[in-house]
């Protein structure tokens, strides 16, 4: 009895917590089903609304592959078009079961079984993506991803899910099966402009459907998740991950066996060298066309389907710079061959920042690799100009600072190995001031200079200042750019000295029209103020003005104002001209890539190829063409019909006099290492003068001492001309590597003989 009197006020005692729960659960119950009935009636409208909306869907389907989507230029040609004519569809009797297989294993292995909603794998996603916290995987069916294609938008929300979830239900009731597979695989975009798997099939492996191998069908299955990142001309190892990903399921679905999935995943990737016209069009500019729909629609407009049609995209490529590029770098390529040239890159932007035109290789039909955003390879003395821009924004060094010339070693203290930079021949010794180092491109003076402002603050300033987001290695060869960037980037990166001190954001889009006519979105010029001091940005400048009138670049001489920096790196790999005007950046790359089996190997160029011998040709002939087209106004009208100019005028900077020009210049530095310059011992010959607009062109300086006042005005005007060491002020000696002629009242011309050069050889 005692016992049962506990129990019984041990479940008097539990009661009221009991109750509580009770209460809860049926509380949860009662709102379940009163979300569940509310759902309910939404379904039941959305049905009814998406049964009104379908019609028949393969007129549907059919109506909007006869509106193509369009890229255009600038000056309003057809780029690129997405249009029905150019698929090349299939009868689905027409497509083998290794195909279906596929697809079904990579994208829908319930397809068969489910009513066009698989909700077991919709639950499934709804508590990955709950537990990971973020949209870690989707529940979409291959019906779903059908009327997305046609009827819905991209916008993630929960009413654009359920328009997904009652339109499916509603082609399911009107088509069978086979049907909505036939209308998804005729459909579906594979990347690379291929719209269906029978183009997918033809653009990557150049076969018939019914020639693809388990592999090959396996990898075109996946291509369709992200059709960008994912492409297996660009991200072939990624590719093949995906292909054995889904190799895995179709052997665990027993859709293949152990013996196929084993000899399938070790079969080598073997891509089609020259891939056909696609379900896209592409009519010109096939390297800026891609950029756009890979790079810069991806970037603005993630989910943007082009294959939907009536899409017009708007870009700032002109036509007309865009067929010059493209013959500079192809007579350019031609005319190297013999010195190993295979392959060049140009990009040109105006002061806004928007491409103007594109050239990511010599020959896109062979290799649709993209140079100009794609592509990172060293830079070399181009990189220069950002390492003495930091140094000069810090206070490492003045405007006006000699730098050593000396022999330079680093030794690292966990290898013991020791670093010895090298200037062309050997030649060191004295100092030179920043301005001829930058000039002739010096290599010792800027690891100096790399070395009084430190690594890691010209990698933060690469990043922040100059726009950089290559990952570069905060080391002292960075200061020879031993880093890896792109075109794109080292353009955006000279835009700061072209702009004193503001940099732009290259942009290709100008803006989206919709079907229906009106602009999706509008692209505007962005322009990011005062990264670097406008006075160090206009120095750099002055510099980058006498590389072109007495330094490495002086074929640029032919353009207005041009400015710029050459660079060649190691072993001749990569040549390279970055210039610029007052309204036009021009970036040019050269160099030797050959393909060993499916990677890209660069060997060397031979050994006359310098970026301020071959790779300007190509600068200077595009920079031409566009000076003409800005002189005749044809440039300088805005995208709105309306007159674009603003005054940049070389600010006014105090700069030391230029050195003497050489008629014959030096070759182009060699900046992974050896870098050419005139031997120390030897003086340039007296050249031309350097033209009346050039920005670094200054009245001689005064004497450094004034005429005594007992001589009166009489001795003021009595004079000698002196020819003088621009580094130390002294006479000039035979070794020093920059001298100029300068007037002196008598009496007071320097007596001493210049010190600091002819010591060291």
């Amino acid at each position: 009895m005692a016992t049962k009197s506990v129990g019984r006020r041990r479940r008097k005692a539990r009661s009221p917590w009991a109750r509580r729960i009770k209460t809860s659960l049926s509380l949860i119950l009662l709102l379940g089903l009163a979300g569940a009935t509310v759902l309910g009636v939404v379904m039941s409208i959305k049905l009814r609304e998406a049964q009104a909306r379908i019609g028949s869907l393969p007129d549907v389907m059919a109506e909007v592959s006869r509106n193509p989507s369009v890229i255009v230029s600038a000056d309003n040609k057809v780029l690129y078009s997405v249009s029905s004519e150019y698929r090349q569809p299939v009868k689905f009797a027409e497509i083998p079961k290794i195909v279906i297989d596929a697809t079904l294993a990579a994208e829908d292995k319930r397809f068969y079984e489910h009513p066009g909603v698989d909700y077991w794998a919709a639950a499934r996603a709804a508590v990955a993506n709950v537990r990971d916290l973020r949209t870690s995987q989707g529940g979409s069916t291959i019906t779903m991803q059908v009327v997305k294609r046609v009827y819905t938008s991209t916008e993630r929300s929960v009413g654009r899910k359920l328009d997904d979830v009652a339109l499916a239900i509603a082609v399911e009731r009107q088509l069978n099966k086979n049907q909505i597979l036939e209308l998804y695989l005729n459909q579906i975009y594979y990347g690379s402009g291929a719209y269906g798997i029978k183009s997918a099939a033809d653009v990557y492996f150049s076969k018939p459907l019914d020639k693809l191998t388990v592999a090959e069908a396996a990898l075109l299955a996946r291509c369709v998740r992200r059709p960008s990142d994912e492409n297996p001309f660009r991200s072939p190892k990624r590719a093949i991950e995906n292909r054995n990903v889904v190799l895995g399921i179709m052997r665990d679905e027993g859709m293949i066996d152990a013996k196929t999935y084993d000899k399938a995943i070790h079969e080598p990737l073997r891509l089609n060298p020259r891939p056909p016209g696609t379900g896209a069009r592409l009519i010109r500019a096939p390297h800026f066309v891609m950029a756009v729909l890979d790079d810069e629609l991806k970037k603005r407009m993630p989910g943007l389907d082009l294959s939907r049609g009536g899409y017009r995209i708007e870009t700032t490529l002109n036509t007309d710079l865009q067929e010059e590029a493209e013959k500079q770098i192809a007579d350019l390529v031609r005319k190297n061959r013999s010195r190993k040239v295979n392959n060049g890159a140009f990009v040109l932007l105006d002061r806004d920042g928007r491409v103007l035109a594109m050239v990511g290789g010599v020959d896109f039909h062979k290799d649709q690799f993209n140079a100009v955003t794609q592509g990172r390879r060293q830079p070399g003395s181009s990189f220069k100009p950002f390492v003495y821009a930091t140094a000069l924004a810090s206070g490492a060094i003045g405007p006006r600072d000699s730098i050593s010339n000396d022999p330079y070693s680093l030794t690292d203290p966990v290898t013991g190995k020791v670093w010895s930079p090298k200037n062309s021949g050997g030649h060191t010794g004295g100092s030179v001031s920043v301005r001829s180092a930058i000039a002739l491109s010096i290599n010792i003076p800027a690891v100096r200079v790399m070395e009084k402002v430190g690594p890691s603050a010209v990698v933060a300033a690469a990043r922040s200042v100059f726009g950089f987001h290559s990952e570069l290695p905060a080391v002292m060869s960075l200061a020879l750019g031993s880093g890896e960037v792109s075109p794109l980037e080292m353009a955006e990166g000279y835009s700061v000295f072209m702009l004193h001190g503001d940099r732009f954001e290259p942009f290709m889009i100008r803006r989206v029209i919709g079907p229906d006519g009106e602009v999706v979105k509008d692209f505007q010029p962005n322009i990011r103020r005062n990264v670097l001091s406008s006075e160090v940005a206009s120095q750099m400048d002055s510099f980058l003005r006498v590389v072109v009138t007495n330094g490495t670049a002086t074929k640029a001489r032919v353009i207005d104002n041009a400015r710029g920096k050459t660079g060649t790196t190691s072993d001749n790999k990569d040549a390279w001209f970055c210039g610029y005007t007052d309204e036009l950046i021009g970036i040019g790359w050269v160099a030797n890539p050959q393909r060993d089996g499916n990677r890209w190997t660069y060997e060397p160029m031979a050994s006359s190829v310098f970026g301020g011998k071959v790779t300007i040709d190509a600068w200077v002939g595009v920079m031409k063409k566009a000076q003409a087209m800005f002189k005749d106004g044809s440039l300088r009208k805005r995208f709105d019909g309306k007159t674009e100019y603003v005054d940049m005028s070389v600010k006014d900077v105090v700069v030391e006099p230029p050195p003497i020009p050489d008629e014959n210049p030096p070759p182009d530095e060699q900046d992974g290492f050896p870098d050419t310059v005139p031997p120390i011992g030897t003086t340039p010959p007296i050249g031309n003068e350097p033209p009346p607009d050039d920005p670094t062109r200054r009245t001689e300086p005064p004497p450094r001492e004034n005429p005594p006042n007992g001589e009166g005005r009489r001795r003021e005007e009595q004079t000698v001309s002196v020819e003088v060491c621009v580094d130390s002020g002294l006479r000039a000696n035979r070794y020093c590597p920059e001298t100029v002629t300068r007037k002196f009242a008598v009496g007071k011309e320097p007596k001493r003989t210049c010190n600091l050069h002819g010591t060291h050889r």
